[in-house]
């Protein structure tokens, strides 16, 4: 407690004035002592301290109350089942972070697409640059893409149509590295002359019909200029191997049967596929046909009509026998495999494709 100068009045008396210090003498008048000097020095230095600390965070207090309200706006459409955007007079501009340079005039108008607070608008050139948000993320760009147009003269397709109409891509994935015709098959595939079965795959070891014979014939030698319909009782124009039979017909590969059938189903032996390719060829007679398949053991299994034209295949480097070269196997039911590496054969003849190392294809006799 302070005492107060005993020429004072009582203060706890209210009837009592009290006399103006102005009128008391300087050396009357009160004086502070220690206690309370210091603390009113440490009550200015508080106040100071926290005036000072105030303006040096400024930016960054502004910088985290606009976070928060982008946090809060973005928040509450998605708590309230709305996808409205923010709006202009809603939303808080952002203040500069460290090293950000406020934009200029010039550089304000070169991104005049750019939407209110910085963010980048959907037709923003991808030349501009990109502006770091404050959780130091860049902004997506995002693409706008246009829809794809139909030209009005240009009539709808169906698909389905199209499948069914067209077999499948061919895909020889199921043929293996470790098959004996791979690289007659590879070859044949690389240079387009396989055309598209009705499974899709290559199946290298089915047996295959006098109709599949055509279908392989016609993709591997070309198309004959206005062939004349082969007119075959077994054979209609709704067939699917008709234009290849027909193909086959006029080329000189294939020709029907006496009784005026092609019998298309009817599964076609090995050394079938050969006199179609010597006939399709027009390779001239073997000199002594006898004497050329001397090199196979089994060459007195086929048909006589058929030794000559399957000797002058021989001496033209058309055989491939697998598994033993010296097998001739003529009545044995042709796979695919077999019937294009005698096609692929036929087309190193004639200078169509280079001829590929195998163990099992007959040199020239």
């Amino acid at each position: 407690m302070v005492n107060l100068p005993p020429e004072f009045p009582d203060s706890s008396d209210p009837n009592q004035p009290r006399p103006a210090t102005d009128n008391v003498p300087r050396s009357d008048r009160r004086i502070l002592d220690f206690d309370e000097l210091l603390a009113l020095v440490l009550a200015l230095l508080g106040v100071g301290a926290i005036f000072w600390w105030g303006l040096s965070r400024n930016d960054t207090f502004a910088a985290q109350t606009g976070l928060l309200r982008r946090q809060v706006d973005e928040a509450v459409p998605r708590l309230f089942g709305t996808t409205e955007e923010t709006t202009p007079e809603r939303f808080q501009p952002r203040s500069l972070e460290p090293g950000q340079r406020r934009p200029t005039a010039a550089s304000q108008d070169n991104n005049s697409q750019t939407q209110t607070g910085g963010l980048p608008s959907l037709g923003r050139r991808s030349d501009q640059p990109r502006r770091a948000v404050s959780r130091g993320v860049a902004e997506p760009e995002a693409t706008p893409i246009a829809p794809a147009t139909v030209p009005a003269d240009q009539p709808a397709t169906d698909p389905a149509a199209n499948s069914a109409a067209a077999p499948p891509p061919l895909d020889i994935s199921d043929v293996p590295e470790s098959h004996w015709a791979y690289p007659f098959i590879v070859a044949m595939y690389e240079a387009g002359y396989l055309p598209a079965f009705a499974s899709g795959q290559f199946e290298p070891d089915r047996a295959l019909n006098r109709g599949d014979l055509a279908l392989l014939i016609d993709q591997a030698f070309g198309d004959q200029p206005d062939p004349a319909a082969a007119e075959f009782s077994d054979v209609s124009s709704a067939d699917q191997v008709a234009p290849a039979v027909d193909q086959a017909v006029a080329k000189g590969f294939m020709s029907g049967y006496p009784e005026g059938d092609f019998r298309p189903n009817q599964l076609v032996p090995r050394y079938e596929v050969l006199v179609s390719l010597g006939a399709g060829l027009d390779l001239p007679n073997a000199s002594n046909p006898d004497q050329t398949l001397q090199a196979f053991v089994d060459a007195e299994a086929m048909p006589e009509w058929a030794r000559n034209p399957v000797a002058a295949a021989a001496e033209n480097a058309l055989i491939v026998n697998y598994p033993n070269r010296d097998q001739l196997r003529p009545t044995a039911t042709a796979t695919r495999a077999e019937i294009v590496a005698m096609i692929h054969q036929a087309l190193v003849n004639q200078g169509e494709l280079p001829p590929v190392a195998s163990d099992y294809a007959v040199p020239a006799l």
